[in-house]
């Protein structure tokens, strides 16, 4: 396989890749996240108990795989047209370890306490909810940056 033809691959899946996960960012902010602010704490608890076990395997794999083909694609970016030829592709990379090091740090621990035993009150359902709707937001941000950055390389990159 040539190197263009590579080339053209990696993108194609890289965006591809971001796009499902800038898509999620773009669900919760245009109108999810708000809706499920308005149902009941406990409710909510529940739907994420329901959700989790059915996404969490699939969207794993997703980041491990956009990360990985993110990276690739900054490799093979021609990096001789200077800075601004390769810069979206690295800058989206970094957003999406800045997602990943969310995840790890703070939606993953708010996730075990949600699918946990130890919520049992209104308040803590409260909390749970706020906590992860928040990151779910910032993440949110990250990604659909990270996307925009991706499609404004391709769109100037065959002007």
């Amino acid at each position: 396989m040539k190197s263009i033809e590579l080339t053209s691959l990696v993108r194609i899946i890289g965006i591809t890749l971001y796009f499902f996960i800038a898509a999620q960012g773009a669900f919760y902010h245009f109108g999810f996240g708000k809706a499920l602010y308005n149902i009941p704490a406990e409710d909510f608890i529940v739907l994420r108990k329901a959700v989790d076990p059915i996404v969490r395997g699939k969207f794993k794999v997703l980041y491990l795989s956009a990360l990985a083909v993110t990276f690739i694609w900054f490799l093979l970016s021609d990096k001789t047209a200077g800075f601004l030829s390769y810069a979206p592709v690295l800058i989206a990379f970094l957003l999406l370890v800045a997602d990943m090091a969310l995840i790890l740090k703070f939606s993953e621990p708010v996730n075990a306490l949600i699918n946990g035993s130890t919520l049992n009150t209104e308040t803590g359902f409260n909390q749970a909810r706020s906590e992860w709707l928040k990151f779910i937001l910032i993440r949110g941000y990250l990604s659909i940056s990270g996307f925009l950055l991706l499609m404004v390389h391709l769109v100037l990159r065959f002007r």
